[in-house]
Order: C-alpha cells, then sequence, then structure tokens
C-alpha cells in the first residue's frame, strides 16, 4: 500500500506521487489525510482526491516531502504564503526549514540595503516567551503578561519613535547603541506605533507567527521587520 500511486488534485494542479511519500511525516495533517486511518470526502470528477489549497505552492510542499530538503528558486519571495500552507499540512520540520530559508534570504537581502531596521515582537496570551528572548526588570513582566510589544533597533531610531520611557536593556556594539523596550498594551496603542511609522516613511518588509503551549501556558508571537531606508 506505501507504494500505491496517487494523484492529488490541489487546487485545479493535478501532482502524481506515492503514499509512502505523503505519509513520510505520519504525525503531520497530510500524512494522516492519507495514513488510511482518514477517509478523504472530496474528489474531482476524474476520481483524484482533491485538496482546496494553493496548487502551486503545493509543489514546495511535496518536493519537502520526497527529499527532506526545502529547494526554493532564486529570488523567491511568497514566503508568508508558503508559510500559510505549510501551517495548514502541519509538517513541523518544513515549518522549521522555511523559516530558516527566510530568515537567511533576509539577512543576505538587509546587507545591501542603506537604512534602519527595528524589530517588533507582539504577544499576546503570556509572557512565558520573553525566557527565550530576553529577561524583562523586575516590575515591567507583570504588565505584560496579558499583551504588550517588544520593539528593538537603533537607539538613536527609537528615541525618534513616540514611545513612552521605559527601556529594558542598551546594548552597545562598537560605536552602535541598540536599545529594546517593553510596553504593555495600555501604555502605547498598537495603532499609533504602525501609523506613526507608515507616516515616517517606514517600510513592512517581514512578517512572522509563532504560536505554542506547554506546562507554563499558551503564546502566540507575531513578529515585524520594519526598514526605513535613508534618504
Amino acid at each position: 500500500m506505501s507504494d500505491e500511486v496517487v494523484t492529488l488534485n490541489v487546487g485545479g494542479m493535478l501532482y502524481t506521487t506515492t503514499r509512502a511519500t505523503l505519509t513520510k511525516y505520519s504525525d503531520s495533517m497530510i500524512g494522516t489525510m492519507f495514513s488510511g486511518h482518514y477517509v478523504p470526502t472530496a474528489f474531482d470528477q476524474q476520481g483524484n482526491y482533491f485538496i482546496d489549497r494553493d496548487g502551486y505552492m503545493f509543489r514546495h510542499i511535496l518536493n519537502f516531502l520526497r527529499s527532506g530538503q526545502l529547494c526554493l528558486p532564486q529570488g523567491f519571495k511568497d514566503f508568508d504564503l508558503l508559510e500559510a500552507e505549510a501551517d495548514f499540512y502541519q509538517v513541523p520540520s518544513l515549518i522549521c526549514a522555511i523559516k530558516s530559508v527566510r530568515q537567511r534570504s533576509f539577512a543576505a537581502t538587509a546587507r545591501h540595503r542603506q537604512g534602519f531596521y527595528i524589530e517588533i515582537l507582539d504577544f499576546e496570551e503570556t509572557a512565558y516567551f520573553y525566557r527565550f528572548y530576553s529577561d524583562p526588570p523586575r516590575g515591567i513582566n507583570t504588565e505584560l503578561k496579558n499583551s504588550g510589544l517588544v520593539i528593538s533597533g537603533s537607539k538613536q531610531v527609537l528615541l525618534t519613535l513616540p514611545l513612552p520611557e521605559k527601556t529594558m536593556k542598551d546594548l552597545q556594539i562598537g560605536e552602535s547603541v541598540y536599545r529594546t523596550v517593553n510596553l504593555s498594551s495600555t501604555s502605547c496603542p498598537r495603532m499609533a506605533i504602525i501609523h506613526h511609522l507608515q507616516g515616517a516613511g517606514w517600510q513592512l518588509v517581514m512578517t512572522s507567527f509563532s504560536n505554542s503551549t506547554n506546562s507554563d501556558g499558551s503564546y502566540m508571537v507575531h513578529k515585524y521587520i520594519w526598514y526605513l531606508p535613508v534618504t
């Protein structure tokens, strides 16, 4: 049964592979769909399995299932769409691979840009993830348990933003000084920051999302990278 040839219709595009390839990651959504324990309910007019997802992006999903490697064409930019598809099929190693390739692609592009960057982490539910990113000072952590922002970047740039003075850490590297600011959701509305960035000429160049649940609770983190060109 594992070497059974299967034809899929994904969003109108046909793909032919084997059941063994589709079930390579048995704990994934797509692995479960073709494990034999799940009965597909959608077929096209030719009797092929039908999945109502992006057909073009599925080629990258399928190639990863075949080789265990994420090979994207040069200049690939549809990372948001690919991440959304990978999240649907729930292949953990693929999701990690996309994030890794995306970060390398962004770093390579950033080296050729002249300007400033800031990182905004927008989180909800719990402050658990702070133990991965930083150690907030005593008295601030309690304000950030429900929701809030962590904004990091060049100190001279952050000083131009309409932020309350709640500075967590300054880090000096050579002649450059970087700053990280913790903000509770009540101390500075999110939209006020976004409107200021857009009005000042900042460009949103990268977004990502992650969530997790464990013994310390659940958390969701949205990551945004903003870029300000030097004129």
